[in-house]
């Protein structure tokens, strides 16, 4: 079997070693595309693969769509396809998919539309909409800092020009959990990893490469099902979410490809993370994607 995984031309993270250290032991062969976020295309492999990894985290939709169009021409599986991908990136596709289980959310384009949110909230998180690892992400808490906003209006990622705004909420400056679901060769989901991560002292956000530490929890049965019935709806295979509470509520925060924090799963996990990754890999390339409807 021959897996084909295409990764951003970023430099390769520890976790993202780690994976493809895994995945080579587990196929024939593994031939690895790196490719600019903001491509239009992906550089082919010079063979037919098997099934296609996406991992690319992907800034522009035609690289998405470029990939699943290959994997088309191949007549192979792709994960996770295009769509759920980009539901993953861009955090404004969020207001259509997670709006019931999120913090009041609007997009801002103007410093009006961000005054607006500071005086209906009264204390606010801004985040470009294709920030990711904690940077680009805000707090304003008066109308003196919205400063901070029109720099980040003038400077976004791929040049939206947009915020996504959403009242801070102090329940999530105590930490939150990131669950790892995975979805199974019967297209369920369950649950293989978990942690809690905790803002660094005087902090509010946790994400681990912003100063938060990850830390082994356990979820409670609200916890685990709130989680799966998330999992569905981002659209892809293997799905970090990131949840936590707030006055006695749960609320989705955002989601991500689940492959990013391997190491720290495995602190006390025993790899089952990769091992469910590769398993399913496997079972796609061998009898396709169990929830493509022709099957």
């Amino acid at each position: 079997m021959l897996l084909w995984v295409v990764l951003p031309d970023d430099k390769l993270t520890d976790d993202r070693t780690y994976l493809l250290g895994h995945l080579k032991a587990v196929f024939d062969e593994v031939v690895v595309t790196r490719a600019a976020r903001t491509a239009d295309a992906a550089v082919a492999p010079p063979v037919r693969p098997d099934v296609i990894l996406n991992l690319v985290s992907a800034r522009s939709r035609a690289l998405l769509d470029d990939i699943d169009a290959k994997a088309r021409a191949y007549g192979v599986p792709v994960s996770p396809p295009a769509e759920g991908s980009w539901r993953t990136e861009d955090k404004r596709t969020y207001l259509d998919n997670f709006a019931d289980v999120s913090p009041k959310t609007v997009v801002g384009r103007t410093l009006n539309d961000v005054q607006a949110a500071l005086h209906a909230f009264g204390d606010i998180v801004i985040k470009d909409p294709f920030g990711d690892r904690g940077t680009a992400v805000e707090r304003i808490r008066c109308e003196t800092e919205l400063s901070i906003a029109e720099t980040m209006l003038a400077s976004t990622l791929c040049d939206t020009h947009e915020v996504v705004i959403q009242p801070y909420l102090s329940g999530f400056a105590k930490g939150d959990k990131r669950v790892v679901v995975q979805r199974m060769p019967d297209n369920s989901f369950r649950i293989i990893a978990y942690f809690y991560r905790k803002p660094p002292p005087g902090g509010w956000k946790s994400n681990i490469r912003s100063g938060g530490i990850s830390l082994p929890t356990e979820l409670t049965d609200d916890e685990a099902a709130f989680a799966l019935s998330l999992a569905p709806r981002a659209g892809i295979d293997n799905v970090g979410l990131d949840i936590a509470e707030h006055e006695g509520r749960l609320y989705y925060i955002e989601h991500n490809q689940g492959y990013g924090g391997i190491i720290d799963f495995d602190l006390h996990w025993n790899k089952q993370h990769v091992k469910y990754c590769a398993q399913f890999l496997l079972h796609i390339a061998r009898h396709g994607r169990p929830d493509d409807p022709r099957r």
